[in-house]
């Protein structure tokens, strides 16, 4: 090999490893955000079949509460629980237990699909409880293979049917996963438009007019403003789950408008800012 051959191959590897070092720079982003993608997508699949759990233990502690809302949004933070654990110990428990209190009372919504009105309408009757001195209109959960199965004439279904508690979950999951999780939050409400300079390069509210950042597509519930979350880093994603159980007890409709508060109204996470 000559001199002129050696100078030229030398040049040529030094442009090899130029161009290289372009291309990286330019894929080096993408494929971090899709790195970030996948962990958060991760964490989504944790968190809807955690709260499927969540809402089958709901379903389950109204069923042997006569259908009361406050009992099931107990039982709903209870299986929400884990989402929220940070230590393995006592007080871990303790502050993930109050973390997913408070966010059910906050964002979270139990929606009681059956019975409906219509069967409360055909098959609720008043019971007097002698020991409480109080009576009950409620639909009968006992010695229902004796009881008659025809259809009620408003729900068209039979006091067997009437006796299933369905319930849907709507609850609003936090993605802390960096700039994954606000891309995601502004896809699925639909809020902006992508920049020609790069994905939301300004915000594309005016805070006076429209502080949710005018979205096409909202979830009223899960909604957040904007300088909420630029500052909390906290973009909640709507997730839904339903569950269905045979009653334990008898189903009252006054129950299942109970909203009594889970107790700790004020945000756990106060103390910690």
């Amino acid at each position: 090999m000559t001199w002129r051959d050696s100078v030229r191959s030398a040049g040529s590897l030094r442009t090899q490893r130029g161009q290289a070092i372009s291309e990286f720079i330019v894929i080096a982003p993408v494929m971090l955000f899709l790195s970030f993608a996948a962990v958060q997508f991760v964490l989504l699949y944790q968190a809807k079949a955690t709260l499927d759990v969540a809402t089958l233990e709901a379903a389950r502690a109204g069923a042997v509460s006569h259908g009361s809302m406050k009992a099931m949004k107990e039982g709903l933070a209870r299986g929400l629980a884990p989402l929220y654990a940070r230590h393995a110990d006592g007080d871990g428990v303790q502050a993930a237990l109050k973390l997913a209190q408070f966010d059910t009372i906050q964002s979270g919504l139990i929606t009681i699909v059956s019975p409906t009105r219509e069967m409360t309408e055909d098959f609720a009757r008043p019971r007097f409880y002698p020991a409480e001195g109080i009576r009950y209109n409620e639909i009968p959960n006992d010695t229902l293979m004796y009881r008659n199965p025809a259809a009620g004439p408003r729900s068209r279904v039979g006091i067997q049917d009437a006796n299933l508690l369905k319930i849907r979950v709507h609850y609003c999951y936090d993605m802390y996963v960096p700039l994954v999780n606000k891309v995601l939050y502004y896809a699925v409400n639909v809020i902006g438009n992508v920049a020609p300079n790069g994905l939301f390069s300004h915000e594309p509210a005016d805070a006076e007019s429209d502080p949710y950042g005018a979205p096409r597509r909202p979830d009223t519930i899960c909604r957040t403003k904007l300088a909420d979350g630029v500052e909390t880093s906290r973009w909640s994603l709507a997730l839904e789950s339903e569950a269905l159980v045979r009653m334990q007890s008898s189903y009252r409709a006054d129950a299942a408008h109970d909203m009594s508060e889970l107790p700790g109204t004020l945000d756990p996470r106060a103390a910690h800012r």
